[in-house]
């Protein structure tokens, strides 16, 4: 490209760059001349209206702020002064309070006559004076007062440690004077003459209440003690009032003093403005004394201002150009071009040099533009290859390898000086672990190497004698080669293997759960005949016999479906009151034995008895399953805790007051924080594949929820691990309890409606009432019990079962019996456990629940 060169004449051209600056600079040194000699003149104007200002106003604004200050002051101790209960921090404050008031005198004398009678201020202060006198006054009758009450208060409080630790006795002999106490204490919290009315007036009935029972005499230092309290001459209640009427006298006085110096706060602050505006006056003097110079000034400096624009604007042009040149041919001498020479049509010397250094950025653009894209392409590809998920390697036509990322080398676990370029595909199988083996997945035939005696399957798998399983996929190349990508499957196969496994446990449930249903149905008629049958072979020993044996095989089916029900996980939980300490003191040995000999196993028993309301068996399967993770925790020993207390449960178990922790500690490893949320999840585990189900904890969790109650985890990795149980204590309960009683023939009576689809549990269940002299009638379902119960007489009692197949459900026939006809009692029964159908969403608490198969003696319960 031919160099550039400048096609304006001579005659055109602008004046030089210096020939520019000099005329500026001189121009603006002339009116920065100009600007000193006027400001000098107004300066020493303005020198002169502020000193006459600072003689005549500011002294006296000074003397009235400080008397404000001073007056805040004031406003500020006084209440303070009616809250002490300090003599010498009263005593104190008063000598600070007069201090002030007499600053504030004094402050006043030295104001102007016209301010000080303006101001007013020794009105007001007589008035904080005289009301300050007499808030000292009442404060000491308040603290005398107080001083009373608070030997009142002892009394009161020696009494309830008397009653705390009789509790009992007082609790059976005076319960009244127990009530009596606690309103006598609720006095000295009374905040209102109101709440004290009501607390003295309740003392006066409970009184007596105490002397028509008799509990003074039973116990009459108690009665003497709280009669002193609440009637003697130094009452509570009196002494109450009188206390609160002091706090309103004080509240007063502070009120009647924070006015005064209200007052006179608010006339200082209207004298300030006053002087304000005073100011205000003068400044517009001294205004008009600046504004004279401002004109001049003004207009001196817009032309300086202009003028110093003008030069500085110029001079940043054309130092930017400069600049921006510099950087652009930096740029040019390493290389990039991508920026073009500015300034090239500027008619000055600066146009002329960028004119001059485009020819050399135009020589570099088309060389730099060759070489930027493939390195682009490198860098892509580089990045992507390293970043990948999959393993990944590159194989030429001889199958000798060529590249490889590093998921590659971590997948088959082999270390950096294995794996090398050129490697042949015989030394990558030799390397692989021992007793690798592959297996084909795929018949498709990806590529083949060069000498074309090897063949390379699109898909296959690699499986290590770790379990480990990798999946290859292999892609050939169009230029000879392949591309493996593998991916490690062992994590996926192994929740396929779980996923079908717990389809096949779910199946399995169901069925065995429908099965035991429809046994229970059957053991009904069995049962329930065979002890009616026995009844009539009493005379006949053999046939008795024979009898009695099929009854008790009945028996022994009814616990075989118990079984099938726990194997579905839908057993019923046989509550019970455990005493917690007794039950892991019986389990010390069983638990020592299965954590072995090197883990100590400490139990740390509870201040009191404990207990709670659940399931025994299925309690001391969670706390072995517990002690059996700690211990493989511990694997080279350690110490594992068992812990029993009591603990407030307003956060983890909303429903109660306070649960009953049972704790499990140990010193092992920890767990992770990052798997403290999953540890409870099914089929979660940490341990190596075929050594743990992942059931164990969630087992665990799933009981402790069916029992109302809740689990915690807290661990630190390293230190060890601790998982609480939280269970309600044994007085909670939810429902009714059906208890069969005694079975005595001939005593009850009454009419039942039984409804029941199954035909021979039906007639059974008509059979085993009629026996015991009931007047039993019977139906297959809800709508046609409706209809009956509306045409017939009432029924003292309807048994009913759950499941009515096509003729309804029983939970919403009891709803509807619950509305129509509420003085009928309604009893379901089902051959599931009642857990299965408090789910249900109409179930009624307090609903009788009767299990099958039952027994004469479970009908005779419900008539009873």
């Amino acid at each position: 490209m031919p160099p550039l060169r400048s096609r304006l004449p001579d005659t055109l051209r602008m004046p030089s760059i210096r020939t520019r600056l000099i005329v500026a600079f001189l121009l603006l040194f002339l009116v920065t001349l100009s600007v000193a000699v006027v400001g000098v003149m107004g300066m020493r104007a303005n020198q002169r209206a502020l000193d006459e200002y600072e003689a005549n106003v500011v002294p006296e604004i000074a003397r009235v702020l400080k008397l404000s200050e001073k007056v805040a002051q004031v406003a500020a101790i006084a209440p303070a002064m009616a809250g002490t209960d300090s003599p010498d921090l009263l005593h104190s404050d008063t000598e600070v309070l007069h201090n002030l008031l007499h600053d504030i005198r004094l402050l006043s004398m030295d104001l102007p006559e016209h301010t000080s009678d303006q101001l007013a201020a020794s009105a007001e202060l007589d008035g904080i004076d005289r009301d300050l006198t007499r808030l000292m006054v009442q404060s000491g009758l308040h603290r005398q007062l107080q001083r009373r009450l608070n030997e009142e208060r002892r009394d009161a409080e020696r009494a309830g440690n008397d009653i705390l630790r009789r509790r009992q006795a007082f609790a059976r002999n005076a319960p009244t004077m127990l009530n009596l106490w606690v309103v006598t204490m609720s006095t000295f919290q009374a905040t209102d003459f109101t709440t004290l009315g009501v607390a003295e007036s309740d003392s006066e009935a409970l009184w007596m209440q105490v002397r028509l029972r008799g509990e003074a005499q039973r116990e009459p230092q108690l009665a003497q003690l709280l009669y002193q309290i609440g009637n003697g001459p130094d009452n509570v209640f009196a002494l109450r009032n009188e206390f609160l009427t002091s706090e309103q006298r004080m509240t007063y006085l502070v009120q009647l003093i924070r006015a005064h110096a209200d007052q006179l706060d608010a006339r200082s602050a209207q004298y300030v403005e006053e002087l304000r505006q005073v100011t205000t006056q003068r400044h517009e003097g001294v205004r008009r004394v600046v504004s004279s110079s401002e004109s001049g000034l003004i207009l001196l400096a817009a032309v300086g201002v202009v003028l110093a624009l003008l030069g500085v604007t110029y001079v940043d042009r054309v130092l930017r150009k400069l600049q921006r040149m510099t950087r652009v041919l930096a740029r040019l001498a390493s290389g990039n071009t991508e920026q073009r020479i500015p300034s090239i049509d500027r008619k000055d010397e600066v146009g002329e040099l960028a004119r001059a250094f485009e020819v050399f950025r135009a020589n570099m653009l088309e060389k730099q533009k060759l070489t930027e894209g493939l390195d682009t392409q490198q860098r892509l590809l580089e990045t992507v290859f390293r970043s990948m998920n999959d393993g990944v390697s590159v194989h030429d036509g001889d199958g000798r390898l060529v590249g490889w990322n590093p998921m590659f080398q971590a997948a088959l676990g082999m270390p950096d000086q294995r794996l090398h370029i050129g490697m042949s595909l015989l030394e990558l199988r030799k390397a692989l672990p021992v007793h690798a083996r592959w297996r084909a997945v795929s018949r498709r035939t990806a590529t083949r190497t060069t000498d074309r005696h090897t063949r390379i399957a699109a898909a296959a798998e690699l499986h290590f004698a770790d379990q480990r399983i990798l999946e290859f996929h292999c892609q050939g190349m169009p230029g000879g080669g392949w591309v493996a990508v593998c991916r490690d499957l062992t994590a996926r196969r192994a929740v396929e293997a779980d996923l079908r496994q717990a389809q096949k446990m779910e199946v399995l449930g169901q069925l065995t759960g429908g099965v035991a249903h429809d046994f229970n149905n059957f053991l009904v008629a069995i049962l329930g005949n065979l002890e009616m049958l026995e009844g009539k072979l009493q005379q006949q020993p053999e046939a008795l016999g024979m009898a009695e044996l099929a009854r008790r095989s009945a028996e022994r089916a009814s616990q075989l479906t118990r079984r099938l029900l726990s194997f579905a996980r839908r057993q019923p939980l046989q509550a019970e009151v455990v005493p917690v300490e007794g039950m892991l003191a019986e389990m010390f040995d069983l638990i020592e034995y299965a954590v072995g000999a090197g883990i100590d196993v400490v139990l740390q028993p509870p201040a009191s008895e404990l207990s709670v309301r659940v399931d025994r068996g299925q309690l001391e399967n969670a706390i072995l399953n517990l002690a059996l993770n700690s211990a493989a925790a511990m694997p080279d020993g350690g110490t594992l805790t068992l812990n029993i207390e009591l603990r407030d449960s307003a956060e983890r178990l909303p429903n109660i007051a306070q649960a009953v922790v049972i704790s499990v500690t140990d010193t092992g490893s920890g767990i992770q924080p990052e798997l403290i949320d999953k540890v409870m999840e099914p089929f979660f585990t940490t341990r190596a594949l075929g050594e743990g189900s992942g059931l164990g904890l969630s087992s665990v969790y799933g009981f402790v929820r069916q029992s109302g109650g809740d689990v915690q985890i807290q661990s630190t990795v390293g230190k060890g691990t601790t998982v609480s149980l939280w269970l309600p204590p044994s007085s909670a309960e939810s429902e009714r309890i059906l208890l069969p009683g005694p079975l005595v023939e001939g005593e009850v009576t009454g009419r039942v409606l039984v409804v029941e689809d199954d035909p021979a549990v039906k007639d059974t269940a008509l059979a085993m009432l009629r026996t015991l002299g009931a007047q039993a009638a019977g139906v297959s379902g809800a709508d046609e019990a409706q209809r009956w119960l509306a045409q017939n007489e009432p029924v003292e009692l309807v048994l009913s079962d759950i499941s009515l197949g096509m003729g309804g459900n029983g939970i919403a026939l009891a709803a509807v019996i619950a509305k129509r006809w509420p003085q009928t009692r309604v009893v379901l029964m089902s051959g599931l456990p009642l857990e299965i159908h408090r789910a249900h969403p109409a179930w009624r608490e307090g609903q009788v629940f009767l299990a099958k198969p039952f027994v004469r003696a479970d009908l005779a319960a419900l008539l009873a």
